[in-house]
């Protein structure tokens, strides 16, 4: 919470805005991420969860690979170090490096690399000091498995679960499967993604959300009742042609149904 860094070539070309607030003014404006943006690796982690920004996560992700890199020495690291750092490391050796910061953490909890991995960075800016390795894949299964241990402190340990159980409730609001009116008065840790590719050339309608040639939306949720009923749900859909979110949220509510039986 006391390390504030810069964003960078790093944060740019997200479509996603970020809350920016200024409290002598009490003003709040929501705008993309610029690169001379500063905010603390707290703020960055929030606005990677909060508002699904992928500059913000490509920060979080640079600045773990610092933290591999230089160890203890990082809390002091300035940025013109660290600049020179990505200017003077060879490309494969980042890249090396990027990949194992993300990816054996998931193999020590028993995930493995068909069930989850991360190959590459969310920002074309990365790409710059980092390249592609290994390619991307997310299942339920490999989900679903993070989230069991997660609820079990066991994603680093009981302190690291938690703050990362804490960041999944500040979503900026409720949508897709967490907008079912049966989890209004439950707790509710969420996040939701999405991915979808269009075909025009047949003349098919196809946009934001409403792929014609993948149309993925997937989500991770875990749902706390005040009667202590509680459970974990992984969703992957490909719903083509239609946004598919009042499914996930009528799914929700039908999934409720069921479990509270």
């Amino acid at each position: 919470k006391n390390k504030s860094v810069k964003a960078g070539v790093w944060g740019l070309t997200d479509e996603h805005t970020i809350p920016i607030y200024n409290i002598e003014k009490n003003t709040l404006v929501k705008r993309q991420v610029i690169a001379s943006d500063v905010f603390s690796l707290y703020e960055w982690a929030d606005h990677m969860l909060f508002v699904s920004n992928n500059g913000a996560a490509s920060i979080v992700w640079r600045e773990a690979l610092l933290m591999a890199a230089f160890g203890e020495k990082y809390p002091e690291l300035t940025q013109e170090e660290a600049d020179t750092y990505f200017k003077e490391t060879p490309k494969k050796e980042l890249t090396d490096l990027s990949n194992d910061v993300v990816n054996l953490p998931l193999r020590e909890l028993g995930i493995t690399s068909d069930e989850w991995r991360l190959g590459s960075f969310f920002t074309r800016g990365a790409n710059t000091y980092v390249g592609d390795k290994g390619g991307s894949i997310g299942s339920p299964q490999g989900l679903m498995k993070f989230l069991v241990q997660l609820e079990q402190g066991k994603v680093v340990d009981e302190a690291s679960s938690l703050e990362m159980k804490r960041l999944m409730y500040m979503t900026d609001r409720r949508i897709r499967y967490a907008q079912s009116p049966a989890l209004k008065e439950a707790a509710v840790y969420f996040k939701s993604g999405s991915l979808y590719k269009c075909d025009r050339s047949n003349g098919e309608a196809c946009g934001k959300y409403m792929g014609n040639v993948t149309n993925f939306m997937n989500s991770v949720i875990i749902v706390e009742h005040p009667d202590n009923c509680r459970y974990m749900v992984v969703l992957m859909t490909n719903v083509l042609r239609k946004n598919s979110a009042s499914d996930h949220m009528y799914l929700a509510g039908n999934i409720d149904k069921i479990i509270r039986k």
